[in-house]
């Protein structure tokens, strides 16, 4: 094996620790009762640990880091999507109708 190719060995294999521990920590958040938050609070966190997530993937195991910018853009809109959709959906939890 060559070094670019070990290089490339430990690259997948530390995104991989770190999608195992972000599920972990997910699953912990959301079984068990340790941040003083209530229960769509916890929500908003893993959801967020599940954008993170779904961002590692899409940058490392589907080789979106070295495409080109109108490929990201398409890739990346969905995301803006959900923001948007998150946005509308806790903005009546901020404002008293």
């Amino acid at each position: 094996m060559t070094s670019a190719s070990h290089a490339s060995v430990r690259l997948s294999l530390t995104i991989w620790a770190w999608l195992a521990g972000l599920v972990l920590l997910g699953v912990i958040l959301s079984e068990l009762a340790i941040l003083p938050l209530p229960h769509s609070g916890v929500i908003a966190v893993v959801a967020g640990l599940s954008t993170v997530k779904a961002g590692l993937v899409a940058l490392y195991y589907m080789h979106l880091k070295g495409d080109r910018r109108l490929l990201v853009f398409v890739a990346l809109v969905p995301f803006l999507l959900i923001a948007l959709a998150l946005s509308v959906v806790f903005s009546s939890a901020f404002v008293r109708l």
